[in-house]
């Protein structure tokens, strides 16, 4: 008698098919809160951008029609060719005032008005008082980043826990609420509290909709459906700087960024619950219900897939003690977690602190801040299509070691070479390029080097991490009035070390997820033979 085939999990997703509508139909459903995530994420940057302004002249501002006299009543900038922000000259008292050289004496004084070069939009620095205090402007992104920070352990538990669609319904309503409570925040204190609460609130979006959708599919499909997240996240951070261009009020522009979230937190009720979640609570029976629902909606043959036959390895193990905390204690015990725990960590926090830092930093590139920033962004749209290739072809490791070594010299080039605008600018997309790369194969390597039942926990503890880079990365431009290059040089190094601590980690191609720790621990065991493979 011929002994029946066990099935399991990765068998009945490959025979459910990665592209049928059950699929197709959820991609849709979790790629609109990753669009939303892109616009809660990076809003801020054109939230809170920088402003060009400069005093205001009084006797010589509206008597004018052009402003040639700003040459005499402002000092110039030395290093940007364009009138100081918050200094002018002290006037001469006379009576035939002519706004010329003769006019003003050598003597600077602070600003007491102040007037904007784009005067017909309502900008943020302008209503909350800030010009001339240009960290209070900064510190919007660490707020909502240090938000951010806060987030990832509490979603990573929730989704853990409580499962994949809580924790994507959770955020989407929180980010909803205290974004759209944003947009009517009547001074900077207040502003900046409610930053944070949504971040901190809201801020696990993204991750848990990318844990909930790479989980859909089998090991085959795992970097395109992680290629669809981040194409899609990089769609709506293009879509931001087309609405700062157009929008002329940084209220109108919140209400607009956060008002979709709502859809979310309604329809989510409605979508079924990760599979591979549910086996990993040892609810086989409603594991079996969603696929069997899948099935109907895919118009598979429910007998070909032998759903009743249905084993995992972790339902086996959860059968036997269904204790988390059982899990937790051997985690804790092992030192490969924790080594590629924190080695996972910093290679986040490099990838979040050079990404968010260079998309920060790409508004001064050229005149048009809104075509720069789009330029930056749009340049990682080939690094996605490239990683789908690569990651399968030569591995995770080869991969994210020759991307951080690009982006560690195109840094150092851009830092120390002589600015020249026809090559600064391809320099400068080149590293973005590639640690646009290096960041989306950092996320698949992540999801696929811990064990299920803790795989949101503890990439949410590598996510937290890399919080601490996103926090820093708003602060990088204050750098700059140090030393111009200090930015980059730092991003530079950072991608260096990293490079040389991705050797340390085993390879996980054409691996399957493992689910639980020993199965974990065994991808550092076959370190060496999948090395020379």
């Amino acid at each position: 008698m011929e002994q029946k085939k066990e099935t399991n999990l990765e068998s009945v997703l490959e025979s459910l098919g990665p592209y049928g509508r059950y699929n197709l139909l959820n991609f849709v459903l979790l790629l609109f809160p990753v669009l939303l995530s892109s616009f809660f994420e990076c809003g801020f940057i054109f939230e809170a951008q920088e402003q060009t302004y400069r005093c205001k002249v009084y006797g010589c501002d509206g008597r004018y029609n052009d402003t040639s006299w700003v040459q005499y009543a402002i000092p110039t900038n030395k290093e940007t060719n364009r009138p100081e922000y918050c200094m002018r000259y002290v006037p001469l008292n006379s009576t035939d005032f002519q706004c010329n050289r003769d006019s003003f004496s050598n003597k600077t004084i602070p600003c007491d008005e102040y007037v904007f070069e784009e005067s017909y939009k309502i900008s943020l620095v302008e209503e909350f008082n800030l010009e001339c205090q240009e960290w209070k402007r900064a510190l919007v992104g660490t707020v909502h980043n240090s938000g951010m920070f806060a987030s990832m352990l509490v979603t990573g538990a929730i989704s853990d826990r409580f499962g994949r669609r809580v924790a994507v319904g959770m955020a989407a309503t929180t980010s909803f609420i205290f974004g759209i409570s944003r947009a009517f925040a009547p001074g900077y204190l207040t502003y900046l509290t409610l930053h944070f609460l949504e971040a901190a609130f809201g801020g696990g979006l993204y991750p848990s909709a990318y844990v909930f959708a790479v989980e859909l599919v089998g090991l085959k499909q795992r970097v395109l459906v992680s290629a669809m997240c981040n194409m899609t996240f990089v769609v709506g951070v293009v879509l931001i700087a087309v609405l700062a261009w157009f929008i002329n009020n940084w209220r109108t522009y919140i209400l607009i960024l956060y008002a979709p979230a709502v859809l979310v937190g309604i329809y989510v009720c409605f979508m079924n619950e990760s599979a591979r979640w549910l086996l990993s609570k040892g609810k086989k029976d409603q594991a079996i219900k969603t696929l069997k629902r899948a099935a109907k909606i895919n118009n598979l043959d429910l007998r070909n897939l032998e759903l009743d036959g249905l084993s995992d390895p972790l339902l086996k193990q959860t059968n036997q003690t269904l204790d988390k905390k059982s899990q937790f204690s051997k985690a804790l015990r092992s030192s490969i977690i924790w080594k590629r725990l924190l080695i996972c960590s910093f290679l986040w926090l490099t990838c979040s602190l050079v990404y968010y830092g260079m998309s920060i930093n790409s508004v001064s590139l050229s005149s048009n801040k809104y075509v720069s920033f789009m330029l930056v962004v749009l340049v990682e749209i080939p690094a996605y299509i490239v990683v789908v290739i690569v990651l399968d072809k030569y591995g995770r490791k080869k991969t994210m070691i020759a991307t951080y070594l690009t982006c560690a010299a195109t840094s150092l080039l851009f830092a120390f070479l002589p600015r020249s605008d026809w090559w600064s600018i391809p320099l400068y997309l080149i590293g973005k390029w590639s640690v646009t790369l290096t960041y989306s194969s950092v996320y698949i390597y992540v999801s696929e080097v811990f064990p299920t039942n803790m795989r949101q926990t503890l990439i949410s503890v590598c996510s937290t991490a890399g919080r601490i880079g996103s926090l820093i990365a708003p602060l990088t431009p204050l750098l700059s009035y140090y030393h111009k290059s200090m930015p980059t040089v730092i991003f530079g190094g950072m991608c260096f070390l990293s490079s040389l601590l991705v050797l340390m980690l085993p390879e996980t191609r054409n691996m399957r997820l493992p689910d639980t720790i020993e199965e974990a621990e065994e991808l550092s065991r076959m370190k060496k033979k999948t090395d020379t493979t």
